[in-house]
């Protein structure tokens, strides 16, 4: 009884002890107010203010007025500004304080984004690029690579396509690998394995990129390639802020084939004596590439809403993209859907965080077979015959057939979904000690569908051809961190940072394809298969596959008086796609800094702000190359047989076992020196690395027996990356009213096979490149080989015509014959500098800026003028209006290296001009720009053809690189898709 009444005396003390509670838990919290302004006591607006250590705080207004609630009354103030020095300020119970911030005149303090985790600028001992959304390109972006390119030293983006479906290759520091080099990992807000287009490159707040093994080993078996970390922009608590972004762009075809017109035309057959009436009989003069491409139209919405209280924010956004390439058949429209939303508890110890993202795209891709026929049709052939209907007279002849019936006609189609949640609960246990986890689901699924109109010279050999595939990507991931920050000693001079983790990762894939043809009807496109009266074995084919990764890695950091700092991390990995002897991997750094310019003996050197030399080594993997169940014996389909009135179908061993399989790994040396000079008027950075690949996957051609299958997947090979990267920062005028900052970046970077072979599998050289001509069908044009890079032409060597028409070839081996045996080296497609340079100017609310990069060292062969710059099928096809058809007599096309041209560019990629308006005296608007911007405005090369920035692998719509094509970069294919000049309006506006 009596405890009956004790706890019906506690149920009625309880809402009052609570609400006791809350009065003096709120009494220790107090609203701090103020303004602030830079030292001309000019107010400045959109200053973040919040709590330091916290995701909780504001932006001043209009005014450069702020007001913050619920501040702990011992509490810190965290005042950042871009271009101002970053203040912490003791609240020491205070409800007014005003502020004024000073010119940045160092970096140094900037947080930057690394693996799991944050650091001070000047406390990274490792190798990191950090770009952030005040010096992102400017215009039509397609994904975050568009906002990087040409700003990271050392960072390739290959733009090499006008295809606004395609996404530009991106490598880090050379070619690592013989499979198809999938670039570096991407990591979207903390989670690996992320794909660029699920993110709007409106949502970005930064990016990483970490270069060198020391950063990259915390994620292992995957981060060969280097790592870039995309942090998107999240809520700030006190004030909610709507924010619209939108811009339309016009496309205009920046450079097309020169082909001989119809006078050009029938001034050829003239000279070379031939009749042209049997082709000549319609009275046209058709220009068919512009036939093809159209003026492109874009428009871009992105539409955000953040805000939060004193213990939660929020962002919520909507991106949408409208895009129409320049080819009448090429156009994308695209949703993207983000939302983020943090919540803190338990005086502020407890952090909740929820986020979701969608991405939906539906795409129309080209048919780039449309080119090859624009180079071939003649120009006296018209697009329509006299009564309206297509002209399709030669429809059936080899490499002819009217390209505008095919663009109207047939339709290939691709609808992407991508689908993310995570969740992360954070938890202080202690002061410095944090415990996360995360967890994380994605679901990714793509439906292509293509058909080929039977009357069109795609279609009509099969009398219509339909198909239709999907394929469904599924991912779980669950990761658990306990990190460690704290500040020893009583001078505060020992720094310690520690981080454990544990990683699960699962993901399955699986995919449907099923394709028919002999269609009665072409009204119902792909939408009815089972229509076509043309089915074959192997027209229907499905399957599935999954895998998954376990992971361990930790990470210590010490410093002492930002003067000796070391950081040392490993990661090991499980994964079940590795052979069964060699399912676990371990990936170890090591790296220093030493702070010179922290030292007592540099106290008097006034004019030098940092002077770092960071130095250090570490060890990466590649599992990309390696597909699930490549470690094991396969069965596969093996023809078909008849057997009691039935045919079947019959299967054989199509993969040897290989227990021994496993990742790459590649070993980095990485030396630099960070330096900032007179009050960061000049800084930069310059670094020396060496990075080895070893244990090399690629697939071998073995003995049959002992093994049952010819071919091998097997850890052979070598290859070696060195290079030097420079970055340098000039702020050459910083007035009030007046600035210009400078950025150069450039880099070398050489690349070198060192092995190919071992006691078991052995290949002395790789021939491949497929340049795809007539008249050189079946001839390669690359080499793989030791003591070579990637990107080796090897071919016969041809410098001149002589006077007789004829190619003039080397004798290499002075036999007197010219054949195989007599091709040679003749240059290299990897490029050995990259540069970028960048001003920046802003005059009182006007900004200005104008962007160039380019490479030099690189070659590409020219695959249409060889191709097409040759009289051997005039008149009966078109040609490049070039002497060479005059010249040469006789002569077949030829994969010579009198076609190998050199491919070094200066490119205007990017100019824009923008004002800001004086949004002062509207309460209700705290910022409106508007710009404009126009990108890849001229290039300048020797180059002949239409770009001299080709794609590193041959493309195929809707399934990315071809496989191996990565081999032979550096050559501009017949269905080269021609790149766009773009001129962009766009504006901002903030409320």
């Amino acid at each position: 009884m009596k405890r009956k009444n004790l706890f019906c005396l506690w149920k009625r003390l309880l809402p009052f002890a609570l609400w006791a509670l809350s009065l003096m838990t709120f009494a220790q919290n107090i609203t701090v107010k103020g303004t602030v302004t830079d030292e001309l006591g000019e107010p400045l607006i959109g200053v973040t203010v919040q709590i330091q250590g916290t995701g909780i705080g504001t932006t001043t207004g209009a005014d450069g007025d702020y007001s913050l609630a619920n501040v702990p009354r011992n509490g810190k103030l965290e005042i950042s500004y871009v271009g101002m020095k970053t203040q912490i300020i003791d609240v020491n119970g205070r409800t007014t304080i005003n502020i004024t911030l000073q010119e940045d005149s160092e970096i140094l303090d900037e947080v930057v984004v690394v693996g799991y985790g944050t650091q001070r600028r000047r406390e990274i001992t490792g190798s990191v690029a950090n770009v952030t959304s005040e010096d992102f390109n400017q215009g039509l972006t397609r994904d975050a690579s568009d906002l990087l390119q040409g700003k990271v030293a050392g960072l390739m983006i290959n733009s090499g396509s006008g295809d606004v479906t395609s996404s530009s290759p991106i490598r880090l520091r050379g070619i690592t690998t013989l499979q198809n080099d999938s670039g570096p990992l991407i990591v979207i807000d903390g989670v690996p394995d992320g794909d660029l287009n699920t993110v709007s490159p409106s949502d970005i707040e930064s990016i990483s990129v970490l270069k060198d093994a020391t950063s990259a080993a915390i994620y292992g078996s995957r981060a060969a390639g280097g790592v870039v970390l995309i942090t998107t922009k999240k809520g700030a608590g006190g004030k909610t802020s709507v924010n619209y972004d939108a811009y339309l762009s016009i496309d205009k075809l920046a450079t097309k084939p020169d082909l001989m017109n119809a006078d050009q035309w029938r001034a050829y057959a003239k000279y070379a004596n031939l009749n042209p009436s049997i082709y000549d009989s319609y009275n046209a003069d058709t220009d068919w590439f512009a036939e093809l491409t159209r003026t492109g139209i874009s428009q871009n919405h992105n539409l955000s809403l953040a805000g939060g209280t004193s213990t939660s924010n929020y962002r919520a956004s909507y991106t949408y993209q409208d895009r129409q390439g320049i080819m009448r058949d090429n156009s994308m429209q695209s949703h993207n859907f983000r939302f983020q939303i943090q919540q803190r508890a338990i005086d502020n110890r407890l952090r909740i965080g929820l986020t979701g993202s969608a991405s939906l795209r539906n795409m129309e891709l080209p048919e780039r077979r449309n080119y090859v026929l624009a180079y071939s049709m003649l120009p006296v052939y018209p697009v329509y015959n006299a009564d309206g209907t297509y002209f399709t007279k030669v429809n059936s002849e080899f490499d002819q057939g009217n390209p505008v019936q095919n663009q109207n006609l047939n339709s290939h189609d691709m609808e992407m979904v991508y689908f993310y949640g995570s969740g992360d609960v954070q938890f202080e246990l202690t002061e410095g000690l944090n415990l996360k986890a995360n967890l994380y689901k994605s679901r990714f699924s793509g439906a292509r569908s293509q058909f080929n109109d039977s009357r069109t010279e795609r279609g009509q050999s099969e009398q219509g051809f339909a198909l239709k595939s999907s394929r469904i990507w599924n991912r779980n991931l669950m990761e658990w961190t306990l990190d460690y920050d704290k500040t020893l000693g009583d001078d505060n001079k020992h720094k310690v940072q520690g981080l454990l983790g544990y990683s699960w990762e699962d993901n399955t894939y699986s995919y449907f394809r099923a394709q028919n043809r002999n269609f009665l009807s072409n009204s119902l496109a792909y939408n009815a298969l089972q229509t076509g009266n043309g089915l074959k074995t192997g027209d229907v084919e499905s399957g599935k596959n999954a895998f998954t990764l376990i992971s361990m890695f930790a990470r210590g950091f010490y410093g002492y008086d930002e003067r000796y700092m070391v950081t040392a991390m490993v990661r090991r990995d499980g994964s079940s796609k590795f052979g069964k002897n060699n399912k676990w991997g371990i990936f170890p750094s090591i790296s220093t800094a030493w702070g010179i310019s922290n030292e007592a003996f540099m106290k008097e050197v006034t004019w030098v702000d940092e002077l770092k030399l960071r130095a250090g080594y570490g060890v990466t993997g590649n599992q990309t190359g390696l597909d699930p169940y490549r470690t094991l014996q396969l069965y596969g389909m093996s023809g078909i047989y008849y057997d009691n009135g039935s045919w079947r179908t019959g299967y054989a061993i199509s993969q040897n076992e290989n227990p021994n399989l496993k990742w790459e790994s590649t070993a980095t040396a990485n030396i630099g020196v960070d330096f900032s000079f007179l009050k960061n008027r000049v800084s930069g950075s310059i670094e020396w690395y060496n990075k080895k690949t070893y244990d090399m996957l690629y697939t071998y051609a073995v003995p049959t027996p002992p093994y049952v299958y010819g071919e091998m997947m097997a850890n052979v090979g070598d290859m070696v990356n060195t290079g030097v990267e420079v970055l340098l920062n000039l702020g050459i005028i910083r007035k009030k009213d007046f600035s210009w900052n400078m950025t150069l970046n450039g880099s070398y970077n050489k690349n070198k096979i060192t092995r190919l072979s071992n006691d078991v599998y052995q290949t002395d050289r790789i021939y491949t490149g497929d340049p795809w001509i007539r008249g050189g069908s079946g001839v390669t044009s690359h080499v793989v080989e030791v003591g070579r890079p990637v990107g080796q032409f090897f071919m016969l060597e041809c410098n001149e015509i002589n006077a007789d028409g004829k190619y003039v070839f080397t004798d290499i081996n002075g036999d007197g014959n010219i054949d195989d045996s007599d091709r040679t080296y003749a240059g290299t497609a990897l490029p050995d500098v990259l540069f970028g340079w960048n001003n920046s100017l802003r005059y009182k609310n006007w900004d200005f800026s104008v962007f160039f990069r380019g490479s030099i060292g690189n070659e590409v062969f020219n695959n249409p003028l060889a191709g097409y710059g040759n009289n051997t099928y005039l008149i009966g096809t078109n040609a490049l209006n070039t002497p060479l058809v005059y010249q040469l007599k006789g002569q077949s096309s030829q994969i010579c290296s009198y076609y190998v041209e050199d491919a070094s560019f200066v490119r205007l990629d990017n100019m824009s001009l923008g004002y800001t308006f004086n949004t002062n005296k509207i309460g209700w608007l705290n910022k409106a720009r508007i710009y404009l911007a126009a990108q890849n405005l001229f290039v300048i090369t020797r180059y002949s053809g239409l770009d001299p920035e080709v794609e590193i692998g041959r493309m195929t719509p809707g399934s990315g690189m071809d496989s191996g094509s990565g081999l032979f970069p550096g050559i501009e294919y017949r269905d080269f898709f021609p790149k766009s000049r773009t001129f962009t309006v766009g504006f901002n506006l903030i409320f």
